[in-house]
Parts: C-alpha cells; sequence; structure tokens
C-alpha cells in the first residue's frame, strides 16, 4: 500500500525526548502514516564518541516508540554495519514500500550539510528533505537553505516547531556525571540505561 512514510535516521545514543518531539511534529504536520526510525551503525557524518552498541541503541529506540503505533524502529544500518549511508537506507524502504512518498527528518544541523552527503542527487531523488529548527532562530537559515537544496533538485519541507537545542551529548555528560536525566528520556530507556551500566563513563 503506498503511504507517506518518514525516515528518522541517526546515532539515538540515546534516543531522547526532542528526538521523539521532533518526530512527531513532523508525522503530525505532514500527515505521515509511518515513521520509520533508523539507528545508524556508524555515523559517516559525525564521530560517534561513546557510541553504545547497535542492539542496545535499537533496544532503546523500541523502548521509547513502543506506544506509538504509526512508528517502527528499523535494524537495516545496524544488522549491515559498516559506515551507514542515507542514500542506500532510502532504497531499502523505498523497495519495501512500493509507491509510497519517502520524508527524510532531519535536525536544522543535517538539512544544511545534506547536499554534501554520499550520493547526494539519489537522496534528492528519493525523498522529500525536511528540516526544522533546533535552536531558536534558525528558520530564515533553514529558509535560505531549502532555495539552494531546491535548486539543485530537492523537494524540501521546513516545519515550524519550538526549538528545543537537547542533544543526545548533553544527556550522556549528564548520565556520566550522575546528574537526573528523567524529565529529558522515556522512563523506560533510562531503566535500560541504568540496568546496563550505559553512558556512566
Amino acid at each position: 500500500m503506498a503511504m507517506k512514510i518518514g525516515v528518522f535516521g541517526g546515532t539515538f545514543n540515546p534516543i531522547h525526548n526532542s528526538h521523539i518531539y521532533l518526530a512527531r511534529e513532523y508525522e503530525r504536520q505532514l500527515g505521515l502514516d509511518r515513521v520509520v526510525i533508523v539507528p545508524s551503525f556508524i555515523p559517516p557524518h559525525k564521530e560517534a564518541e561513546n557510541l553504545a552498541d547497535g542492539q542496545d541503541r535499537l533496544n532503546m529506540c523500541r523502548l521509547a516508540t513502543k506506544a506509538m503505533p504509526l512508528f517502527h524502529v528499523t535494524d537495516f544500518e545496524v544488522k549491515n554495519e559498516g559506515k551507514s549511508y542515507t542514500f542506500r537506507t532510502l532504497r531499502h524502504i523505498a523497495d519495501k514500500y512500493p509507491g509510497s512518498e519517502l520524508y527524510l527528518i532531519m535536525g536544522a544541523d543535517m538539512f544544511l550539510t545534506v547536499q554534501d552527503w554520499r550520493l547526494a542527487p539519489e537522496i534528492f531523488r528519493l525523498a522529500t528533505l525536511c528540516g526544522a529548527q533546533r535552536e531558536k532562530g534558525e528558520l530564515t537559515t533553514l529558509d535560505i537553505h531549502k532555495q539552494v537544496l531546491e535548486n539543485k533538485g530537492a523537494r524540501c519541507v521546513i516545519i515550524d516547531i519550538e526549538a528545543k537545542p537537547l542533544s543526545s551529548t548533553q544527556v550522556r555528560d549528564m548520565i556520566a556525571e550522575g546528574r537526573d536525566a528523567s524529565n529529558l528520556l522515556h522512563p523506560e530507556v533510562l531503566t535500560y540505561i541504568v540496568s546496563h551500566g550505559l553512558y556512566f563513563g
């Protein structure tokens, strides 16, 4: 069945409430039928500091989204190991859901660099690029970059959401320092982190 599918990739190291907020806002504003969460094995675009095992990150993503019927977590990148390239993942999802419209969900940092990714024209062909601000005041920058990407043949959507600048690095630092991160994570994700001794230095 043809659907509107959001594809949300990242290290999710760990997945936190701002990730969920972003994905749910895309789901709501774009009328998505499904959101596919794609934890990467090794991200090619940034250094993976204190990266938890891929299976742990998959498990945390599943815990964080298990009450959300439109969300699905895929192990495609983790099980294939090596560097995780978006064009390969989009091809896989396009093959799995033939005829569906794909929407590549990103925060501002990724949206502003996507033209430099491996086989960027293939990414542009396979999916609509979706950007949203992480820091307050980024909307103008995103709108300008949307024009740059569209001039390169991309289809783009910018959504206006409340800026929530939380990062996984901040969450890991809080856990390592013994500070309370319970308001930043799904309760079962926090329980998983504690029980498996993740990010404690």
